[in-house]
């Protein structure tokens, strides 16, 4: 049966964090993971946060830059986080994509190298998870490390993916997610699918015909301008959202691919009725 995950961002407030990390695991979801945005706090309070909040739920990191952090740091931290909390914890790190490596000033050559190093690194205190869309990356996840994280959630696209994996890993998936409607929250949706869907893998884009619908998206969203003509695209392709219903199909299209975890990112979790909706959606999969 497929797993969930849930993930979070540093742009909450600490009591509804805890309270919807504790309201996860009661519902059964086994994976809470939280994500990295250079403007919002660093994941590592949040996973201590996370962690305390919770007793059984493996708590991880989705994902973090192995570009823009120290290796040695990012081990160093979960072997604290251990000490204090167990055996619950898991590294995703990335490279972090090439726009926002340039902005920071961090050169993006010797990716791989570099990353094949983090791997080994943080691997010595917690599994890792590599995120990645594009075939070298997946590639290398397969091969050395624990599992992959793709970063979409597109049945087309995880088909495509797959074809790339040289080694039986864990296979697990993540994207924008939420539960409609929800007018709250669905301008955040569209403008989170928007960033997955600018910062796509060339050869992927390529290879799915998609390129230039890509193009499109990113220079929308560096004008500020015009993302809603992309909406339904973008909806599709780069989110998981509708109704129940429809989360739940996904979900479960994605398990028949073999993909062993389906991770519900931003903004799901912040619905206002995220604990009703999440209890719903677990008694459907495992129905």
């Amino acid at each position: 049966m497929v797993e969930l995950g849930v993930n979070f961002n540093g742009n909450m407030r600490r009591e509804d964090l805890s309270s919807r990390a504790a309201a996860a695991e009661r519902s059964g979801i086994a994976h809470l993971w939280v994500g990295e945005s250079k403007p919002l706090v660093h994941p590592f309070p949040l996973l201590a946060l996370l962690a305390e909040s919770t007793s059984r739920a493996r708590v991880g990191s989705a994902i973090l830059s192995a570009m823009s952090n120290r290796c040695m740091h990012i081990a160093h931290a979960f072997a604290t986080l251990k000490e204090a909390y167990g055996e619950r914890f898991v590294a995703g790190i990335a490279p972090g994509d090439r726009y926002g490596l340039r902005v920071e000033c961090i050169s993006s050559r010797g990716v791989l190298a570099r990353l094949e190093r983090c791997i080994s690194l943080i691997e010595r205190e917690v599994p890792v998870l590599v995120g990645a869309s594009g075939p070298k990356l997946i590639a290398l996840a397969s091969e050395r490390s624990s599992g992959v994280i793709l970063n979409y959630a597109h049945p087309e696209f995880v088909r495509w993916a797959l074809r790339h994996i040289k080694k039986r890993c864990r296979i697990a998936c993540i994207a924008p997610a939420l539960v409609l409607p929800d007018r709250e929250h669905r301008g955040e949706l569209l403008g989170a699918a928007a960033v997955v869907a600018s910062g796509a893998n060339q050869v992927f884009a390529e290879e799915m015909g998609i390129a230039g619908k890509v193009g499109a998206v990113r220079k929308a969203l560096r004008s500020g301008r015009g993302l809603e003509e992309h909406e339904d695209f973008l909806l599709e392709y780069f989110t998981i959202s509708g109704s129940v219903e429809e989360v739940v199909e996904r979900v479960e299209e994605l398990a028949k691919l073999g993909v062993e975890q389906v991770i519900l990112g931003s903004p799901f979790v912040k619905s206002r009725r995220f604990e009703k909706i999440i209890n719903s959606i677990s008694e459907r999969l495992s129905a």
